[in-house]
């Protein structure tokens, strides 16, 4: 295997790691408006996830050979998936966080 192979299989390898996080992405931060942040951030991504399923879904009707219609429902498809799930996962994590910290001027004792 080449080192572009391996860069790129390390890069698709990180795209569908469930448990991946985002560039500055605190799990731990103290502050509300950073939960917002990520909130948004995710809900952005899964609407795009989402329309990016919705045109793969539609071109993987093409009457394509057997072997490549396999080949787009088995990586293709299932990738944009799995990345759609950690979105939703990750979205439900920082709702949950936000809950978790005190409203913004309130500190907890």
């Amino acid at each position: 295997m080449s080192a572009a192979d391996r860069r790129d299989q390390r890069a698709a390898d990180k795209q569908v790691d469930p448990d991946r996080l985002l560039e500055g992405e605190d799990p731990t931060t103290p502050h509300p408006e950073d939960a917002r942040h990520w909130m948004q951030t995710y809900r952005e991504l899964l609407a795009f996830k989402k329309r990016m399923l919705s045109v793969a879904g539609e071109a993987a009707k093409h009457p394509w050979k057997e072997s490549a219609a396999r080949e787009v429902a088995s990586t293709d498809l299932v990738t944009l998936k799995a990345e759609q799930a950690r979105f939703k996962r990750r979205l439900e994590f920082w709702k949950g966080r936000l809950d978790e910290l005190p409203p913004k001027g309130q500190r907890r004792r």
